[in-house]
């Protein structure tokens, strides 16, 4: 059976309307890529093999998604460790301070920072997923890009945070459908248009 090619605006409605099965089918296997790398060595791969899979999408290379994501993944289970796992981990450290922080009077500038902090995080696997760069440079580039443009950033970050709220008061069960593939896409097409100018 033949491929229907559709053009014009339904062919644009029809790419858009793959988004949504697209996103829940690269959340499916972000968490099989957690659960396989037994989540403490499964969660830096299969962050890097989204971000990779959701880069090609965005790039119209028709990636493959099943084979795409776990190539990626294998490719990046030792790698991503050092480039993606640190920063992740340093997660719970920030939750651990801001919690310390939360009756004095450094309540206020820690929030301040950690959001900064979690809005740039959330810009690093997708500068790793575009460019091939050594472990502390591409924080580096990380940083650069995010605050280049640092209304973009935080409107993708108070974005993220609005829908995750959103879902979760109004359809808790989407929820895991789209996290984290939403944010990682939204992250990833920031740092393109970042990268570019």
């Amino acid at each position: 059976m033949a491929d229907i090619e559709v053009g014009g605006r339904f062919g644009r409605l029809y790419g858009y309307l793959d988004w949504p099965v697209r996103l829940a089918a690269l959340n499916v296997l972000w968490l099989l890529g957690v659960l396989a790398g037994l989540v403490l060595f499964g969660l830096a791969p299969a962050t890097a093999a989204l971000y990779t899979v959701l880069r090609a999408y965005v790039l119209d290379r028709s990636p493959r998604l099943w084979r795409d994501f776990w190539a990626a993944w294998r490719a990046s289970l030792r790698s991503a460790q050092l480039v993606l796992g640190l920063p992740i981990l340093t997660v719970w450290v920030i939750v651990f301070y801001l919690l310390l922080a939360r009756s004095t009077p450094f309540a206020v500038a820690m929030a301040v920072l950690a959001a900064g902090y979690l809005a740039t995080l959330l810009q690093l696997p997708a500068v790793v997923a575009h460019l091939d760069l050594p472990v502390v440079r591409s924080w580096q580039v990380t940083a650069e890009v995010a605050w280049r443009r640092p209304l973009a950033t935080v409107a993708v970050a108070v974005l993220v945070v609005g829908l995750a709220v959103g879902g979760w008061l109004t359809t808790p069960a989407a929820v895991p459908l789209f996290f984290p593939a939403l944010p990682a896409l939204l992250a990833t097409l920031t740092v393109q248009r970042g990268l570019a100018g």
